[in-house]
C-alpha cells in the first residue's frame, strides 16, 4: 500500500520539534545544511522534504525513532524504524546478550542493563551485592525508581539523599523535554526536594551510602547504543557504578568484606 503524505502534517510535527529543541528556522537550517527559507517551506506545506531530509531533520532534532516514523510518514515515505517487538528474536536477543556481556566485564563493580530508564533488564554480580547489601535482602523488583526511593528501598542509606532527589527531579524533567523515553524514569520526589539543586562538590554528582560502618560512593556513568534502529533498542541504557574512593573499590574487590 502506498504512504498517503500530509505536508501540512509534517510541517506542524516539524515546527512542534524545532520548538520543542528552542531552535529558531536559522539554526535548523544550518544544522542541516538547508536554507531558512526552505526550513519555513516545509513547516508550512509549500513544500516536502526528501526521505534523506527527513531523516536529517529527525536525527538533529532527537526525534525518538516512533516520532521519525510519523514524521516519514507525514512526509510521504515509508517508516525507516521498527517496532523491536516485531523483529526477530534472535535479533533482539544478539544486542541484549551483547550488551549483557559488557555489564559481567565490570564485575566486580555494579552495572545494570535498564530499559525504558528505570526498569532493569539486567544485573550483574556486583549490582545484586549492592542491592542485597542495602534492601537487607535480594533484590526483589525490576523498578529502579521503586528500590531506590520507596521507603524499604536503598535510598534509606543515602547520606546525601535530598541532593539525589534534587538532581534526578531535574533529570526526569529534561528527559521528559528530550521525550527519549514514555514511562516516568523516577518516582515523584517529595516536596521538600523540589528546589534549586546544590552544585555537588567534584566534578560529577558521587551517590553516598552509608549502613552498619561501611561507606560506599559511586560515580554514576550511563551508555546507550550510538545508531539504535528500533523503538526498543532506543530505550535501552547501561548504568555503570563507578567508585569514587579506593574503600568503595576495595568493598567489591574483596568479597568477604
Amino acid at each position: 500500500m502506498t504512504a498517503q503524505h500530509d505536508m501540512s502534517g509534517f510541517g506542524a510535527l516539524l515546527r512542534s520539534w524545532r520548538q520543542t529543541r528552542r531552535l529558531s528556522q536559522l539554526d535548523l537550517a544550518l544544522a542541516c545544511g538547508a536554507s531558512q527559507r526552505h526550513m519555513s517551506f516545509l513547516e508550512s506545506g509549500r513544500a516536502r522534504p526528501s526521505r534523506g531530509m527527513a531523516l536529517t531533520l529527525g536525527s538533529v532534532l532527537r526525534v525518538p525513532l516512533k516520532d521519525q516514523n510519523l514524521m516519514l510518514l507525514a512526509a510521504g515515505h515509508a517508516p525507516a524504524f521498527a517496532d523491536r517487538a516485531k523483529k526477530a528474536k534472535a535479533d533482539i536477543r544478539a544486542v541484549d546478550e551483547t550488551l549483557i556481556a559488557v555489564i559481567r566485564q565490570q564485575e566486580p563493580l555494579p552495572a545494570l542493563l535498564l530499559d525504558g530508564g528505570s526498569r532493569i533488564a539486567a544485573a550483574n554480580a556486583g549490582a545484586e551485592r549492592l542491592f542485597s547489601f542495602l534492601l537487607d535482602r535480594p533484590r526483589d523488583s525490576d523498578d529502579l525508581a521503586r528500590l531506590f526511593f520507596a521507603p524499604d528501598g536503598v535510598g534509606r542509606y543515602l547520606e546525601n539523599a535530598e541532593e539525589v532527589l534534587a538532581w534526578s527531579e531535574r533529570q526526569q524533567r529534561a528527559q521528559r523535554i528530550l521525550n527519549l523515553a514514555p514511562g516516568e524514569l523516577m518516582v515523584a520526589a517529595p516536596a521538600a526536594s523540589r528546589r534549586e539543586p546544590i552544585a555537588p562538590e567534584g566534578p560529577a554528582l558521587t551517590l553516598r551510602f552509608a549502613k552498619d560502618g561501611v561507606k560506599l560512593g559511586f560515580l554514576t556513568l550511563l551508555a546507550t547504543l550510538g545508531t539504535p534502529l528500533d523503538f526498543g533498542a532506543e530505550r535501552l541504557s547501561l548504568e555503570f557504578f563507578l567508585p569514587a574512593d579506593a574503600a568503595t573499590e576495595a568493598w567489591f574487590r574483596n568479597p568477604t568484606s
